[in-house]
């Protein structure tokens, strides 16, 4: 946890267990014979603490009059350390029956520390009675993460209720170990996998002493001993089979050691090194990691892979196909994942993404590298933190993965580089099915593919070949999907990540074709018409030749090519038009009402502008000329009324030379 976050300790149980007097006891070493009510928190300053973190500590009342300000106290705390009366076992009965469903129903959801206070009046001989009291309460809510009996009187333990209540917290037994069944718990089996994978420098399996060594520096800042690695072998070897191998660590064994520090309360072992390898509290990259990385874009740009990303994801591929068969078996593909917390594409927003397969459903390099392909397109950070899981080193420099395509408006210049990755949004009519269009972006290059279990809502696959072929993105909008996108708040933001627009008719249904006309109008114009589009027509053949007419009117007041027609299913020569469509998107910008009707705006305001430039040239010209025969008028004047003036002009001597003024012209000469 972030050193600067505030542990809030919460002190809970029923009236008179002895709440007020166990902290009282801990932060002051003796016992209260009259303690108050409740008390007031009790802060402690970071360097008072021996995990360093600041910390506040809660005395709660149980009085219904204070049940407001207790479920405050819950809601804000970080642990609960939840007391009862060792002489009074029905407080603890309560425990099960009141205090812990009361929690889960203000929605609390962090340890709990299971104290009996008074130990020193609880009776001789009944250490098993209540162990076997407290047993089934801590099997029942996994929350309660240790028991503990004190005594505030004698002062027993005080201390360590609160020392193992900030343990709690800062190095948390749930995420880690499951006591029950004393094994580790799968995501963290999984975040220690992946550390010991990064540890094998020489990748033969085992943690030589060199790789020890050198893990036990980067964690701890200080190596092995000679007899501490000797000893660390020896309680390996003796333990578990097959922890050591060759002299070398093994992952087993790897394991096993940090299922041994936590039973042994060494939490903070474990704990030391899942962070300094990046992970929080829930065994996630935290943050902090995934922020190495700067992905902020605008919404006309998408954040693709480079080449060095792609032979990343490529070499992973290829570690983890062991039968290189081209293909990832399900077996092979769960230890591809295995050191990653789950399969990135198991949630919601990508089961319906279609991308090739084998004919058995087995994902195909190609459908691997086009799923990161749109992965990285809708959530870059997820990319990232996959590209650490599966092996990514922690030094690396992560940003050369990926790449910010430029603005779309300087990608449209002629000698600008183009994106990779083209996202191409395919409006389908009702009673039309979008699938074979899907299916049809992945069988261009390999006829067999899997299928998904659902419907499918988008396909990731190249188009053409060689490794600068750009990816496509094919998702589909039902009539439905796109009035909630043309009507919603964001619908333009949206529309600003689509390089292309599709728009699907069949033939054999000329109420489709007015459909996707109409589509198409709506989408260019909620775009503010500067998304290019194209019209899909299925069954060419069936066109009736007043279907043809009308497309072609259609067509020709839109301003767009004719429709890319295939028959039952698009050949590769489709998409290669949807592509082609992207990159030259000024030939398939329809001419719809809104921008005839902006394009005659902006020829009146540029008329406007010319017919003022004139005028105000006119008027400049006339004020000119005004001033210039105003000036002449003058001169005139004053040249008539001077001495020794004549008809034909004047000659005024001087010793330099004589100025010869011509009255008509105003022309000025100097003689010598």
């Amino acid at each position: 946890m972030s050193a600067s976050r505030t542990v809030h300790i919460c002190v809970v149980g029923d009236e008179g267990v002895g709440k007020t007097s166990l902290i009282t006891a801990a932060a002051t070493e003796t016992f209260p014979d009259h303690p108050p009510p409740v008390l007031p928190p009790a802060k402690l300053p970071a360097d008072t603490t021996p995990e360093g973190v600041p910390v506040v500590i809660t005395d709660t009342s149980s009085r219904p009059e204070d049940k407001q300000a207790l479920e405050l106290a819950c809601q804000e705390a970080s642990v609960i350390v939840l007391c009862f009366s060792a002489d009074r076992p029905g407080t603890l009965r309560r425990v099960s029956s009141y205090w812990m469903p009361e929690l889960r129903r203000l929605g609390v959801h962090v340890p709990v520390m299971l104290v009996g206070c008074k130990s020193d009046v609880r009776q001789p001989n009944s250490d098993r009675g209540l162990h076997e009291a407290v047993l089934p309460i801590v099997k029942a809510y996994p929350q309660i993460e240790t028991c503990m009996e004190c005594s505030a009187k004698k002062l027993q333990f005080v201390g360590e209720v609160f020392y193992y209540a900030l343990k709690a917290v800062v190095h948390p037994m749930a995420p880690l170990y499951e006591p029950e069944s004393q094994t580790l718990r799968p995501l963290c089996a999984k975040a220690l996998k992946r550390i010991f994978l990064l540890c094998d420098k020489d990748k033969d399996g085992v943690l030589n002493d060199a790789e020890l060594n050198a893990f036990q520096v980067l964690c701890f800042n200080a190596p092995l001993q000679t007899e501490e690695l000797v000893g660390v072998k020896q309680v390996v070897a003796e333990r578990i089979e097959q922890g050591i191998v060759n002299n070398g660590l093994s992952l087993p064994g790897f394991l096993f050691l940090h299922a041994l520090f936590i039973e042994r309360g060494r939490l903070e072992t474990t704990w030391a090194v899942l962070r300094r390898f990046g992970y929080d509290n829930s065994l996630q990259l935290s943050d902090e990691v995934l922020s190495r990385v700067n992905f902020d874009h605008a919404p006309d740009q998408v954040v693709e892979l480079t080449a060095a990303g792609r032979a990343f994801f490529r070499d992973v591929f290829e570690r983890c196909d062991v039968d290189d068969d081209g293909v990832l078996s399900v077996r092979e593909q769960e230890e591809l994942f295995s050191t990653a917390p789950a399969d990135p594409w198991a949630s919601l927003e990508y089961e319906g993404l279609l991308a090739e397969t084998s004919r058995k459903g087995l994902l195909s390099l190609n459908g691997f590298l086009a799923k990161w392909a749109a992965t990285t397109a809708a959530d870059p950070r997820r990319t990232l933190a996959y590209a650490y899981y599966l092996g990514l080193p922690d030094d690396a420099a992560a940003d050369k993965l990926f790449a910010v395509s430029r603005p779309r408006r300087q990608e449209r210049r002629a000698d600008a580089p183009r994106r990779g990755l083209l996202q191409c949004y395919l409006f389908v009519p009702a009673n039309m099915d979008a699938t074979p269009v899907m299916e049809g972006l992945i069988a261009q290059s390999r006829p067999a593919h899997g299928s998904l279990a659902g419907p499918i809502r988008a396909a990731a696959a190249a188009v053409g070949g060689g490794d600068g072929a750009p990816t496509l993105i094919l998702r589909s909008f039902s009539e439905e999907q796109a009035q909630v996108l043309l009507e919603g708040a964001a619908g333009a933001e949206e529309l600003q990540r689509c390089d292309v627009a599709a728009f699907l008719f069949d033939a054999k249904q000329p109420a489709s074709f007015q459909a996707a006309c109409e589509h198409l109008e709506r989408v260019a114009t909620a775009s503010g018409d500067q998304l290019p589009c194209l019209l899909l027509q299925a069954n060419d053949s069936e066109a009736s030749p007043a279907l043809a007419e009308r497309i072609g009117e259609a067509c020709s007041e839109l301003a767009i090519k004719p429709p890319t027609c295939f028959g039952l299913r698009p050949a590769a020569a489709v998409y290669q038009a949807i592509v082609q469509t992207a990159q030259q998107p000024e030939l398939a910008i329809p001419e719809t009402p809104s921008l005839k009707a902006a394009r005659r705006h902006r020829q009146m305001l540029r008329r406007g502008v010319l017919y003022a430039g004139a005028g105000t040239t006119l008027a400049l010209a006339g004020y000119f000329g005004w001033k210039l025969w105003k000036e002449h008028r003058m001169d005139a004047e004053s040249g008539g009324s001077g001495s020794g003036s004549s008809r034909g002009g004047s000659v005024a001597g001087s010793k330099t030379g004589a100025v010869v003024v011509g009255q008509h012209d105003r022309s000025v000469l100097t003689l010598p």
